[in-house]
């Protein structure tokens, strides 16, 4: 009877899994109707209180904890960032800003304040609950908890902060690098409490970009929103494989070393480690190669419409889509090219004259 529930609960997850994917691609998030969260409410207290106990351990265990609060959120940011537009972008960014603050304060509480088996585990049941609740599209927590609490009343007070701290990171990764004392870090870090190691990587790695994607998803510009998703789902990931290996490699001198190297180059701007790490690790890991693709094209594609006169976009248009059509460059598109670009005095001053012998 005991393997039986076993399997069942291993059968439900995976169906749970299957369903969350798709109720996220098929439904709209909308998480203002109250009847939705009613019905959330009623789930939520059938496999709080009426589950069996093995299941109840598999499903808000780390495991569930993981697999709801980050596994299923990755996907769907990396799929986010693939797809053109960032609205989407947007909507998961929300939900990393709530997310990363309560695995902010969940870790803190983990490692200092929760004492005890039974607590541990109900501790990991609010958190598989809230973190679905946030994600859902049918209650859409994450944007409600912006747009009704976090926004209007942290806006005016993060902002500034936000400014403030990116300085002064970029001033002290600076510094290390011209100095080249990364050692002593090393050195620092090998005498601290594993406990407090483990706080300060989760600090370094939540704090400043929880305030900065906060400010991003108050501004217009699009393009800050699609680069903290895009980290987000960096550390995500990176707080999966951690969480993993920490057991065994947890107290390995360096390890936690590591760990604030990678965040950091993976946070910062100037080193492009989320972009690197996204686009050749988890892009092709999920599939989503070509619809990457697709939206670098589309978004190359806006950059140079912004950058011609509305009166000649629609021929370029016309000829770069000619010129993909073909397998390769032929003698019919490169007259169409030269064609396209010879005309009028002065925009060939501006763009320098087409010779007919030019190679395309």
């Amino acid at each position: 009877m005991a393997d039986a529930i076993i399997i069942a609960t291993w059968v439900f997850v995976a169906v749970t899994f299957v369903l969350a994917i798709v109720a996220t691609h098929r439904f709209p998030h909308d998480g203002k109707k109250p009847l939705y969260h009613l019905y959330y409410a009623g789930v939520a207290l059938f496999l709080a209180f009426l589950l069996p106990t093995k299941s109840q351990n598999i499903l808000f265990s780390g495991f569930g904890v993981v697999l709801y609060g980050a596994a299923i959120p990755i996907y769907e940011s990396v799929r986010a960032v693939c797809t053109p537009g960032t609205d989407d972008d947007t909507s998961w960014l929300q939900y990393w800003v709530a997310m990363g603050a309560i695995f902010f304060v969940g870790s803190y509480l983990d490692d200092y304040c929760l004492a005890g088996e039974a607590v541990q585990f109900h501790f990991h049941q609010v958190e598989v609950f809230l973190f679905v609740w946030l994600w859902l599209p049918f209650t859409n927590g994450s944007t409600l908890l912006f747009d009704y609490v976090t926004g209007p009343l942290l806006t005016p007070i993060i902002k500034p902060m936000s400014e403030k701290m990116g300085g002064w990171l970029n001033a002290i990764v600076m510094t290390f690098i011209n100095a080249a004392h990364l050692w002593l870090v090393w050195i620092f870090f090998l005498f601290l409490p594993t406990v407090l190691k483990r706080f300060m990587v989760t600090a370094v790695g939540s704090v400043y970009p929880l305030l900065a994607s906060f400010v991003a998803i108050t501004t217009a510009d699009g393009d800050d929103d699609t680069f903290w998703l895009t980290y987000w789902s960096c550390y995500g990931t990176l707080y999966v494989v951690v969480d993993y290996l920490e057991r065994w490699l947890g107290k390995v001198p360096g390890f936690y070393t590591g760990i604030l190297f990678t965040t950091v180059y993976l946070m910062l701007p100037m080193f492009q480690g989320a972009d690197k790490f996204f686009r050749h690790v988890l892009v092709p890991c999920v599939g989503l190669k070509e619809m990457l693709l697709l939206r670098d094209a589309i978004d190359v594609r806006n950059e140079m419409m912004k950058s011609l006169p509305p009166g000649r976009q629609s021929e370029i248009r016309k000829t770069i889509a000619n010129y993909f059509a073909e397998d390769g460059v032929t003698e019919v598109n490169k007259r169409e090219i030269r064609k396209s670009w010879a005309w009028g005095g002065s925009m060939r001053t501006r763009y320098g004259a087409v010779s007919q012998d030019a190679n395309v």
